[in-house]
């Protein structure tokens, strides 16, 4: 890693804030013009600041939808650990097999863990946004310009265009800012930056290995520890299971020795007669899961609740977690791990009669819904409000209750429909954009 890089990126910022966020875009500029950091040179924040949109209300609707919170959890994880995912995750593992080896010997990041979050933020790189991190980091700061962390990242951002780290034309990413492979938001890039591919300057935009490599990195950051399993899969007597499952914060405890709050060692959940999901003592000696020690510090997690899979957690998970802060995320993330390693996705079912669908399924389903005269609907494997309205138009033609959402039984009852004469629809088919 470039060490004077490193060493310049710690910016200060002042100590003095807005009350209230700026109305106007343009006054927002002029007070975080004020507050330039030190090694900021005010032409930098005038040269990319002088034409930048506003994107405020791209933020506050992208905001309230995140997949993470509004998919039920089996929808959302269909489509992240599906078996093409799975497929091109393992190609990925033995092409940058000698890169992951190294990173994994410096970070004590395993290389599945380490592959499985490129595979959920980007699809190994398929889909990395198409927001200027510029922009995006400018409207999330001018939201709230009491955020000290909201500016760091917008004026960092301009310091890796200022530093010559990131290409202006290259430098896009999510609708909050985060950009490249593995989508770091660029304070938290330039903390973490780390070299995978043996150059001088850490490229998480079209370098596979240094994206590899900084995820790794942040990952030991949050806390990752080496040779502990993100959690086991387990069965929970219905005496406890209600009472103890935590759900997104629940489980801070996590990072926290001793146990307190809803986590408690190994031993203790033992004790209350918590097993392995096949049946097998939770912990055994020679056993696939000897590395979870009795006194290691594990939360149970249900996000279904009592009825669908259980999960005792350990601090790994609530690392995998801090990189995105949802449940759904860092199941995804552990999940399609362990599908990497050759392991089965989980053993519980989820409690619904109405799966979710892959992205090929979901595609698949698009094209019915073309295919039936749904002439708005974009072939693109991703939920939206046209493909949501035109399923409610077939749930209503079926005579069952409107909801929108595409999963098996409508899936099932298209295919016995779709094969009738569509009305004319120019199909439109787009490259998938679906995480």
């Amino acid at each position: 890693m470039n060490r004077r890089l490193f060493a310049v990126v710690l910016l200060v910022l002042p100590l003095t804030s807005c009350a209230q966020p700026a109305d106007t875009l343009s006054d927002c500029i002029s007070t975080l013009r004020q507050e330039l950091p030190s090694k900021l040179k005010p032409e930098t924040f005038d040269t990319h600041t002088r034409n930048v949109q506003d994107l405020r209300p791209v933020i506050d609707n992208a905001t309230r939808s995140q997949p993470e919170f509004q998919l039920p959890i089996w929808d959302y994880l269909a489509r992240r650990t599906d078996a093409q995912r799975v497929a091109q995750g393992r190609d990925l593992l033995k092409s940058e097999g000698a890169a992951l080896e190294s990173i994994q010997h410096k970070q004590g990041v395993d290389a599945a863990t380490t592959v499985a979050v490129f595979g959920v933020e980007t699809d190994y790189g398929r889909v990395r946004g198409a927001y200027p991190v510029v922009d995006a980091t400018l409207s999330r700061a001018c939201l709230n310009l009491k955020s000290s962390e909201r500016k760091n990242h917008f004026f960092t951002a301009l310091w890796l265009l200022q530093e010559g780290v990131v290409k202006p034309d290259d430098f896009m990413g999510s609708w909050a800012g985060a950009f490249g492979m593995t989508q770091f938001m660029p304070g938290t890039f330039a903390r973490f930056m780390s070299d995978g591919d043996g150059l001088a300057q850490a490229d998480i935009i079209h370098s596979v290995p240094d994206a590899l490599a900084t995820t790794a990195r942040y990952l030991r950051g949050l806390g990752w520890a080496d040779g502990i399993p993100w959690a086991v899969e387990v069965r929970v007597p219905p005496s406890i299971a209600l009472q103890w499952n935590a759900l997104e914060g629940d489980h801070g405890c996590l990072a926290q020795s001793p146990a307190m709050g809803k986590c408690r060692s190994v031993a203790q959940w033992a004790v209350d007669g918590v097993t392995r999901v096949d049946g097998e003592a939770l912990v055994q000696p020679n056993s696939l899961l000897s590395s979870l020690d009795p006194s290691t510090n594990a939360a149970l997690v249900m996000p279904a609740g009592a009825p669908g899979p259980a999960w005792l957690v350990t601090p790994n998970y609530q690392a995998i977690w801090r990189y995105n802060r949802a449940d759904a995320y860092a199941l995804a993330i552990g999940l399609l791990s362990d599908a990497l390693r050759g392991g089965p996705l989980q053993r519980t079912a989820w409690p619904t009669d109405d799966a979710g669908l892959s992205r090929a399924e979901f595609r698949e389903l698009q094209e019915m819904l073309l295919r039936l005269g749904h002439c708005d609907v974009v072939v693109d494997g991703a939920t939206g409000p046209k493909t949501s309205a035109a399923i409610r138009e077939e749930e209503r033609r079926l005579g069952w209750v409107e909801t929108g959402r595409g999963g098996q039984k409508i899936f099932q009852a298209l295919v016995k429909s779709a094969n009738a004469p569509p009305l004319t629809c120019v199909a439109a088919v787009e490259a998938s954009t679906s995480l």
